[in-house]
C-alpha cells in the first residue's frame, strides 16, 4: 500500500498487469520455430542405434590388424584410463565420432553400437581403432551383451527430425536408453563399488517447463516435437531414479555446430542473439567440440552428475 501524500489516505498500488495474450501467442511461435530449428539441425547429425529396420543381433566390424599406438600416447591419463572400457550408442554420428575420437585419444577402449556399425571415417587414427559394432539398441539382448563388457556408457544416439512409422522418438531415444539402464542395472557389480557412468545428450527444450513461457510454447508445438522431448524427459527422469548402479550426467545443448556444417551457421547467429537478449527458452548454442569435450570430462570426473547446460558445458570444456 501507499499513501497519499495530501490526504494521508492508503493508495492501493495498481495491479500488475499481464502480458496480453497477443505477446503470449507471439512468444509461443517464436518459441515453436526455434525448436523446429534445433530439432531438426541437431537430429540430422546424429546416428540412431535403435531402429526397426535394423539388426536383432550385433554384427562386429573387426579393427584393423596393425593398430597405432594414438590413444596411449595422447596424454599422461592415457595409460591411467587405458584398461576402461566405453560404450557409445550412436558412435558413428556428427556427435558420436568426435566422442568416440576424444576417448581414443584419452586411452579409453571404445565400442560403438550403431544400426550401420560402419567407421564413418576410414583411416582416421582414432576411429581405427573403435570396435564398430552393427545392430539394434532398441533388442535388450543385445545390450546386454555389449554392457557386460563396458565400464561406461554415452547415449548420444538420435533420429530423423520427423520420426516414421519403424522409427519412433520412443524407439531410438527411450526404448533403447532404458535398455541401456536396464542392462546396467542387471549387471553384475562388487559390492561397494562405484556407480556406472552414463552420459546421457538430452535437449535444452526438456527444461522449457521450467522457464517463463516454455510451457505456453511447448503447448504451440506440433505433436512430432512434444513426443521429442517427452521421450528426452523420460529419460531423464528414469536415470535420476537409477542413482545406485549408475552415476547419470544429462547434457542439454541447443543447436550443435562446427564451423564445416554450413547448413547451421546461418541459425547460430540468431539463437546466440535471443539468448543474450534473455529469452527464457532459447539456450546458447555450443559446438561439437564443447559438447564432447564436456562428456569426456562427466566421464572422467566422478563426483559429476545431473543436468549440464551450456554454462556447465563450457566449465567442463577447458578440463579436457
Amino acid at each position: 500500500m501507499m499513501v497519499s501524500a495530501s490526504l494521508g489516505r492508503p493508495v492501493p498500488r495498481p495491479a500488475a498487469r499481464r502480458p496480453p495474450q497477443v505477446l503470449l501467442r507471439s512468444v509461443a511461435v517464436v518459441g515453436v520455430l526455434t525448436l523446429c530449428w534445433s530439432t531438426s539441425f541437431r537430429d540430422r547429425h546424429e546416428e540412431s542405434a535403435g531402429d526397426g529396420t535394423a539388426f536383432s543381433h550385433p554384427q562386429v566390424t573387426p579393427r584393423p590388424e596393425s593398430r597405432t599406438s594414438y590413444g596411449l600416447r595422447a596424454s599422461g591419463q592415457a595409460s591411467e584410463k587405458g584398461s576402461r572400457r566405453l560404450l557409445i550408442l550412436g558412435g558413428n554420428g556428427y556427435v558420436g565420432r568426435e566422442v568416440c575420437k576424444l576417448s581414443v585419444e584419452r586411452g579409453w577402449q571404445v565400442t560403438s553400437l550403431s544400426r550401420r556399425g560402419e567407421n564413418p571415417e576410414p583411416g582416421n587414427p582414432q576411429l581405427d581403432q573403435v570396435r564398430w559394432v552393427k545392430g539394434n539398441a532398441a533388442d535388450a539382448d543385445t545390450l546386454r551383451q555389449l554392457v557386460g563388457e563396458a565400464d561406461a556408457a554415452v547415449h548420444v544416439s538420435g533420429s530423423k527430425s520427423v520420426a516414421d512409422e519403424t522409427s519412433t522418438y520412443d524407439t531410438v531415444t527411450r526404448k533403447t536408453a532404458f535398455n541401456l539402464i536396464n542392462a546396467l542395472k542387471q549387471k553384475f557389480r562388487m559390492p561397494f563399488s562405484a556407480p556406472t557412468p552414463v552420459m546421457f545428450v538430452s535437449a535444452a527444450e526438456a527444461g522449457w517447463p521450467d522457464v517463463n513461457f516454455g510451457p505456453q510454447v511447448e503447448e504451440a508445438a506440433p505433436g512430432w516435437l512434444k513426443e521429442y522431448l517427452m521421450a528426452k524427459r523420460a529419460v531423464e527422469r528414469e536415470l535420476t531414479s537409477s542413482r545406485e548402479s549408475i552415476r547419470p550426467v544429462m547434457f542439454r545443448p541447443s543447436l550443435i555446430w562446427s564451423w564445416t556444417k554450413f547448413d547451421v551457421l546461418p541459425v547460430i547467429p540468431v539463437f546466440n542473439a535471443l539468448n543474450a537478449l534473455g529469452v527464457p527458452f532459447v539456450d546458447k548454442t555450443v559446438t561439437v567440440s564443447t559438447l564432447s569435450k564436456a562428456i569426456m570430462a562427466g566421464l572422467e570426473d566422478d563426483g559429476l552428475s545431473g543436468v549440464q547446460r551450456f554454462e556447465q558445458m563450457e566449465q567442463l570444456e577447458t578440463r579436457i
